[in-house]
């Protein structure tokens, strides 16, 4: 009984220790990100039908003097037949309320 303590322990002790490590490395050694590129998980609106995709995912869209991102192609078709760019307002953000 004392054997299965003994390596019990052991095994506790080693996952700790790795654990340990893992978090000084990953303080040590920050993975940082390029300015620009997308945060993972990152929603968007899509101006034309309002839809909330994900950055990556997004198509863009010549809107005006302006890219917009878009979720289909028939919204990317909308969105280049507008006249002007469509603006964006923080009522279209996620946590904002709208006047």
């Amino acid at each position: 009984m004392g054997r299965i303590a003994l390596v019990l322990f052991l095994v506790i002790a080693a996952l700790l220790v790795l654990r340990a490590l893992r978090l000084w490395l990953a303080a040590a050694f920050p993975v940082r990100s390029r300015p620009g590129t997308p945060i993972e998980g990152e929603m968007v609106r899509d101006p034309v039908c309002g839809t909330w995709i994900d950055r990556r995912l997004a198509m863009a869209a010549r809107s005006g003097e302006e890219w917009v991102p878009v979720c289909s192609e028939e919204c990317r078709a909308r969105a280049a037949a507008l006249p002007e760019a469509p603006t964006r307002t923080r009522a279209g953000q996620a946590g904002a309320t709208g006047p």
